[in-house]
């Protein structure tokens, strides 16, 4: 069960209510009870242990110890990718929170087209992985776009690897603190065109085992790869 749930702004130490969606999830789905606890958090770092006062039908009224801050993370991984269809891809975003990616960027491909706007639904699903893994920076999830777009963006980190069956392992240099961004290709692979661009973008290939995998799972496997390394 998650015990950590997500708030605008953290309330200040001593009692608070909290109301809408929030207070129908913890009073009336997990029916807290007077004495029991969970964690605020804002997603920023900042957190804060809420033990339930009263119960109400619109509202829960807690107590709020002191606020803590966590430090930013010192390894971020930018994990850019094609989005599989439907159910596929938000097994990517629910299971790309849970191992620590930090900034989602959903592309567009030769080989993969809009499927309509999922961003307010793809958010939801991270946000609740975050609480259930108590994670204490929620991920950012930017607008899907164009590979084109996306490769000409002078914001992405310096460190850029993409999967790819020909490369070598990740090294102690491609894992060091900082930010990375890694790339996964759709279904089929990237067009000749998309590959070259990728080159020249400064991407370099990377492989996560002997296998061909599918994109949600070459993601999350790169992903946990780089990740696992700071541990």
């Amino acid at each position: 069960m998650a015990n950590r749930y997500f708030v605008d702004e953290l309330p200040p130490a001593g009692p608070a209510r909290l109301e809408g969606p929030l207070a129908h999830h913890l009073g009336t789905v997990l029916r807290l009870r007077p004495g029991e606890t969970c964690t605020l958090a804002d997603g920023r770092g900042g957190a804060a242990l809420a033990t339930i006062a009263t119960v109400g039908k619109r509202c829960v009224d807690v107590q709020v110890s002191p606020a803590t801050t966590a430090p930013p993370p010192a390894r971020r991984l930018h994990l850019a990718f094609a989005p599989p269809r439907l159910a596929r891809a938000e097994w990517l975003f629910e299971h790309g929170t849970e191992v620590g990616v930090a900034v989602f960027h959903p592309l567009w491909t030769a080989r993969t087209r809009p499927q309509g706007d999922r961003l307010e639904r793809w958010q939801k699903i991270a946000n609740a992985a975050a609480g259930q893994c108590d994670r204490n920076f929620l991920p950012e999830l930017r607008a899907p776009r164009e590979l084109a777009a996306f490769l000409a963006d002078a914001t992405l980190p310096a460190r850029r690897f993409v999967g790819a069956g020909d490369g070598g392992p990740f090294t102690a240099a491609d894992t060091a603190p900082g930010d990375a961004v890694l790339l996964i290709g759709p279904e089929g692979g990237f067009d000749p065109a998309e590959h070259a661009a990728v080159a020249a973008a400064g991407f370099v290939p990377r492989t996560f085992g002997p296998h061909i995998l599918r994109t949600e799972t070459a993601a999350i496997v790169g992903a946990g790869i780089w990740l696992a390394a700071g541990c």
